[in-house]
């Protein structure tokens, strides 16, 4: 009775709803906010076509549990409700519940996923760039989902998908793209014209949007134009849909695709009207078909329904927006449906923002019944990017910095500007190789050292990590370094260690010549020459054959070796001119040679000290060589803190460690072979445990610019900087007081790096050598060691000869001498004029001529008393007295003989100051006429 009862109910309740169409939806829990927002639009939208059928949807949320809750759920909707038709919106089959709807005769239709268009449309596109890893950015988590799924058929790149909706700190999109290793080479994003202005502000915010043609922006709807960063996006590429061209192929009023038009919402629209046409013209209208899971049912019963009513969907004429999904690629795959989905058929539009006329930027059109149509020849790839890690290390790679500040310098957004040998390189290298790149320095460390943990830092160990694609910096082949990277042929051939000193100041002296001889040298001479002078004096006066005693000899005129003409005499034979005419007595010449040996000796004793002192003065160098460095002890030197030279020597101290062990077991371990070792008593210098122990005591530099720093601190060159031989080379032809001393040592080449077996090896390696070929590495060696800078440093003394600092005090003693002798000669003038004004003027009168007669005032011939020796009568009262002229110059040089005709006279006049006549007494007193020359 009870049973009888529900079916009367039920038939009833089906007669009163026969003219709905009752549909059930099967979607995914991530599906359930948007399936739901749009089934409200689409059956308000419905209603306002005034449809003569009226649909009553029902929907399952699929959880797929294994506990059979989704099989009661859907059954419990076929015993209560019924169904004329299954919508299936899910993205994995559901066996199970087809199976049963397609045993109850029940309509069952598939929507292919909503993305499944657009991604198909990317990867053609992505194709056509050859792309190989691409960043997909979906708007929220059912886009993502629908992405994830499209994994199951493949990317023709590798991919990786975020979704744009999660806020969680390790989930977040711009966190994973920053962190993403290698970057992406292109990055999409998925999302409707509103979402899209929100997800590109979080973008640009953070920094992420550096290069245009890497990014893409796939729009899910027609309102593309409402996206408000058109101008900051220039150049990066857009997807749009044609509204007009949708609109029609619904149909709809263009209104329709203008404003609140979804995807979702189209094809929700399109099926149902489509169903609904098709109930209406079928001959049989699709009832709802009731079924009670627990009770069996006949199979004539079974298969009337599936004969009556299933093949009703037969009816169906779908719209031009709509259209059969081509079959996934993998059919035997559980998860896919048997049954193609309907999917919708646009036309996607590819092109790319920019100022001019979109008909000019327009790049490929994609439709999803046929193939991408290209607009232009070819789509070219984005240049590719890679990270570049490097290391501060002069010349090498350095950021810019205030000369005189050392304030970082920046460029316009504010990152800081790189320069170098290596950046060069780099740049050089990305013209080459068509690639856009980032410089990476490391957090932690420099080059990149092993810790005890077997981790690597610096620049080695983000080239591990992954942190950057490659490396280029003043990276030098290490074994160990060999063992976790590649190496690829060396760009700087055999760098290593030298030493760097500053050059010796040496002390400038205006008197500099007079240090050649000690002080008391110089009293020895200056007494020799008093005592000489003295000498030559009192030999001349006392001597009987002297010019001055012994006048009957020696007539005509002679030096007289007065006190002062002693003096000369001495002081000028040290001169090149010669002292004069020495005296004539033997004893004085006798005397006059031996000072002569003694100048002679002086002088060349001078000369060769002189230049000895000179020539050993500028090759005064510190140390030679390490080997010296390590053996004295006046000079500091120290190294960069952890630094490759530092492990240098300490690597070079434990191998002098482990040899001196393994001798000393090799040697006092031999009882009987002792003798044999003899040779050997101690075959291990220590050398590099002593340097090792001066390096600690100096306390090793922080970096290179304070080790510099502190040598040139040192004017006394008593401090040496051991360091990478290259950059000490670079530091020389900027700073002019440093210099280079020894050898190069411990040389290994510098080389690019990449991680073990990356493909940029051989491509990087073949760009190396072509460069190489091209001798481009020399002009950067030429650029960055410019040897041209050193002349503009003041050259030094060996280099230019004596200075003028050296020997400045030969120029002031000359110009001392002429002061002196200006000095003098005012004196003299003054003491002329004095004396001319107290000398008694008197007139000399001719022979024969009375005194009182001639009245006439003194003429021209008028002299004083003085002259030539004349005596005047003291008393006028005596008698005149007739005095004879001086001979004149013949008789007194020729004694009356004849003139030679050979010898050619004056002009015959008397002179009275030369000659012989001026040595001879007439008068009371001699001459007052002095030697002359």
């Amino acid at each position: 009775m009870d049973l009888l009862l529900v079916m009367v109910l039920l038939f009833t309740f089906n007669l009163a709803n026969s003219e709905d169409l009752k549909i059930t939806f099967w979607v995914e829990p991530v599906q359930r906010a948007d399936f739901d927002a749009d089934m409200l639009v689409v059956l308000k939208e419905l209603d306002a076509l005034r449809l003569d059928v009226k649909v009553a949807d029902t929907s399952l949320t699929l959880t797929r549990s294994e506990d059979g809750l989704d099989m009661e759920r859907f059954c419990e909707i076929l015993s209560t409700v019924g169904t004329s038709a299954v919508i299936d919106l899910t993205y994995r089959h559901w066996e199970e519940g087809y199976n049963l709807v397609r045993s109850l005769g029940i309509g069952y239709v598939r929507l292919e996923r909503i993305m499944r268009p657009f991604l198909d449309m990317f990867g053609d596109f992505m194709r056509q760039k050859r792309a190989n890893n691409v960043a997909m950015v979906f708007m929220n988590a059912r886009d993502a989902g629908e992405a994830m799924q499209q994994m199951l058929i493949g990317y023709p790149f590798r991919t990786i998908i975020l979704d744009a909706s999660q806020t969680d700190p390790g989930q977040n999109f711009l966190e994973r793209i920053r962190s993403l290793r290698p970057p992406p080479t292109y990055v999409a994003l998925f999302a409707r014209a509103a979402a899209m202005n929100g997800i590109f502000d979080k973008v640009q915010k953070a920094g992420l949007f550096q290069r245009p043609l890497e990014w893409h922006f796939v729009f899910l709807d027609t309102r593309d134009r409402v996206f408000k960063y058109r101008r900051q996006a220039e150049l990066c590429t857009r997807f749009t849909l044609s509204p007009r061209a949708i609109c029609r192929s619904m149909p709809m009023p263009d209104l329709y695709c203008g404003s609140g038009f979804t995807i979702q919402r189209a094809m929700l629209l399109n099926v149902l009207r489509s169903l609904i046409n098709a109930a209406q013209v079928s001959h049989l209208y699709p009832s709802a078909i009731y079924r009670d899971c627990n009770a069996t049912a006949s199979s004539s019963e079974a298969g009337d329904s599936l004969e009556d009513d299933y093949n009703w969907l037969d009816m169906v004429h779908w719209s031009n927006f709509l259209t059969y999904a081509s079959p996934p690629p993998r059919v035997q795959d559980p998860s896919q449906s048997p049954v193609p989905g309907l999917t919708f058929a646009v036309n996607i539009s590819a092109g790319y923002y920019s100022s001019e006329h979109e008909a000019k930027t327009d790049l490929a059109a994609w439709s999803s019944v046929a193939e991408m149509r290209l607009l232009n020849e070819t789509i070219s790839p984005a240049k590719r990017f890679f990270r570049i890690g490097t290391a501060e290390s002069i010349p090498w790679s350095y950021l810019r910095r205030n000369e005189r500040t050392g304030e970082l310098l920046r460029d316009r957004s504010g990152s800081p500007i790189w320069e170098g040998y290596c950046i060069d390189f780099i740049i050089r290298l990305s013209q080459k190789l068509n690639f856009e790149y980032e410089i990476v320095a490391p957090q932690v460390g420099h080059m990149g050292e092993v810790n005890e943990r077997g981790e690597w830092d610096g620049v080695v160990g983000d080239l591990i990590r992954g942190e950057t694609d490659f490396a280029i910096a003043a990276l030098k082949m290490y074994s160990e370094r060999e063992e976790v990277i590649d190496f690829l042929p060396p760009y700087y051939e055999q760098t290593g260690i030298s030493i760097a000193i500053r050059k010796p100041v040496r002390r400038t002296s205006l008197f500099k010549f007079m240090t050649v001889l000690r002080v008391e040298v110089w009293l020895s001479i200056v007494a020799a020459l008093v005592g000489t002078a003295i000498m030559i004096w009192f030999m001349d006066k006392y001597s009987p054959y002297s010019s001055r005693n012994n006048r009957q000899a020696y007539p005509y005129a002679c030096r007289e070796f007065t006190l002062r003409e002693s003096f000369w005499f001495a002081l000028t034979s040290f001169t090149p001119q010669g002292g004069g005419e020495a005296p004539k007595a033997i004893s004085g010449r006798m005397l006059v040679a031996a000072y002569w040996l003694f100048v002679v000796l002086m002088l060349a004793t001078f000369t060769a000290n002189l230049a000895a002192f000179l020539t050993v003065e500028r090759m005064q160098t510190p140390v030679q060589s390490l080997e010296q460095l390590a053996r004295q002890s006046r000079i500091n030197y120290t190294v960069v803190k952890d630094s490759d030279t530092h492990q240098y020597f300490v690597n070079m101290k434990f191998a002098e460690d482990t040899l001196y062990r393994m001798w000393k077991e090799l040697a006092l371990n031999a009882s009987k072979d002792f003798k044999k070792f003899r040779i050997w008593d101690y075959p291990i210098k220590e050398q590099y445990g002593h340097i090792l122990l001066a390096i600690n005591s100096s306390q090793p530099v922080a970096d290179a610019r304070e080790g510099f720093a502190n040598v040139d601190a040192h004017e006394n060159a008593d401090y040496a900087f051991i360091h990478d031989s290259a950059e000490i080379k670079y530091e020389i032809t900027r700073n002019c007081n440093l210099t280079e001393v020894g050898e190069v040592f411990a040389e290994q080449p510098y080389a690019v790096a990449v991680q073990q077996g990356s493909h940029l090896g051989d491509e990087l390696s073949y760009a190396i050598l072509e460069l190489q070929k091209d001798r481009f590495f020399e002009e950067l060696k030429a650029k960055f060691w410019n040897q041209s800078n050193l002349h503009n440093c003041p050259l030094s003394e060996d280099q230019e000869g004596i200075t003028l600092e050296s020997l400045g005090g030969v120029f002031i003693a000359t110009l001392f001498g002429l002061i002196l002798a200006m000095m003098t000669l005012g004196m003299e003038v003054m003491y002329y004029k004095k004396k001319q004004n107290t000398l008694e003027i008197t007139q000399v009168r001719p022979v024969g001529e009375s005194s009182s007669s001639s009245t006439a005032p003194p003429t021209a011939t008028s002299t004083t008393k003085q002259a030539w020796h004349i005596p005047v009568p003291e008393d006028d009262e005596k008698p005149e007295k007739k005095v004879s002229p001086p001979p004149s110059f013949e008789a007194a040089t020729f004694r009356g003989k004849k003139l030679p005709a050979r010898i050619t006279l004056g002009d015959g006049k008397f002179k009275p100051r030369q000659g012989l006549y001026s040595r001879r007494n007439l008068g009371a007193s001699d001459s007052q006429g002095g030697y002359m020359e």
